[in-house]
């Protein structure tokens, strides 16, 4: 990461200087410099070090607070922001992102309906439409920083934009998001080891089945926040209240009861630090139905990445029912 980073300052001063020494030349037939007619947008664009593809963990430095989360959404439109959104606009509900075709679109909703606690559903689109409610404005095949395409159960790429593969009579389901109480957690004085770490947060794939709907069946994924041991009453009592953002814990401490084997090598994310007096906690992923999806092997489908969520306009505060 560090070489990339280096690599675009130093392709940064050459942008810079090329716009500095044109902007000095006086253009034919008038008196006046081209630095005057410098569009500052570029300048501002050249400072800007974009996320990789393949990685997963949020930039150093990139911004964490947003004048709102419609803001936040044209940024990451304009591709300005493509980190995780671990941390960003508190206090406002994030959403996982299932995108099928429309045959697939039933089994699914029956599916989230039997599985509430893997799959609180926020709010369901209807065939074709690319807007969601939840998010005024907003366009599903952009907005959100990073995507998964899977096809035949296999992921096929990422991509900042899923404007190219969105099918034409797609069902969007939009899915509650654990970050959507992280604002709450932070309220009580409860940290966020993966955001203190600047890192994605660590998920898991489980040996807890899901209930079977239809054509899907698969396992729960979890994800993972170290908590202190004084503190898991707090953190139960403050989650279980969000049963729109996966609720309360599924499990707290012995991950080898849900099959967790090492939590230094999840399975999507970033491993973070437990320290001697906290005790892992884990709560129901938004990543499972991307698990059940590529178990069940649809031909094809759009996913968010793992972490990479939609921030809505809503109130984090709409979570709890």
């Amino acid at each position: 990461m560090s070489t990339n980073i280096e690599t675009e300052v130093s392709n940064t001063e050459q942008r810079l200087r090329s716009l500095l020494t044109n902007a000095a030349q006086p253009q034919e037939g008038s008196l006046k410099s081209s630095i005057e007619t410098i569009d500052y947008r570029d300048i501002r664009q050249v400072f800007h070090v974009k996320q990789p593809l393949g990685d997963d963990s949020p930039v150093t430095g990139a911004p964490l607070s947003f004048a709102s989360p419609s803001e936040f959404r044209k940024a990451v439109r304009r591709n300005e922001f493509t980190s995780s959104t671990n941390g960003i606009c508190p206090g406002r509900m994030q959403c996982n992102l299932i995108v099928l075709e429309e045959e697939y679109a039933f089994d699914f909703l029956l599916f989230c309906q039997k599985n509430p606690r893997a799959c609180p559903l926020v709010e369901v689109c209807d065939v074709g439409a690319f807007t969601a409610t939840v998010a005024e404005g907003s366009d599903l095949r952009t907005d959100i920083p990073k995507y998964c395409i899977y096809q035949n159960g296999k992921l096929l790429t990422k991509t900042h934009d899923a404007t190219p593969y969105w099918p034409p009579k797609a069902v969007a389901f939009l899915i509650g998001c654990s970050f959507s109480y992280d604002g709450a957690l932070l309220k009580a004085g409860i940290p966020l080891r993966s955001v203190e770490q600047k890192k994605n947060v660590p998920m898991y794939k489980t040996n807890v089945p899901c209930h079977p709907a239809g054509r899907f069946g698969g396992h729960v994924v979890v994800s993972m926040k170290p908590i202190k041991a004084v503190d898991v009453a707090k953190e139960v009592l403050i989650t279980s209240k969000y049963a729109l953002a996966h609720g309360a814990p599924l499990c707290v401490g012995c991950p080898e009861s849900i099959g967790i084997q090492n939590l230094n090598n999840p399975d999507w994310g970033e491993s973070v630090d437990i320290l001697p007096d906290e005790v892992p906690v884990f709560h129901y992923c938004g990543v499972t139905p991307q698990q059940v999806l590529m178990e069940s092997g649809v031909p094809f489908f759009i996913s968010h990445s793992p972490g990479h969520m939609l921030v809505t306009d809503l109130a984090s505060d709409h979570a709890v029912v």
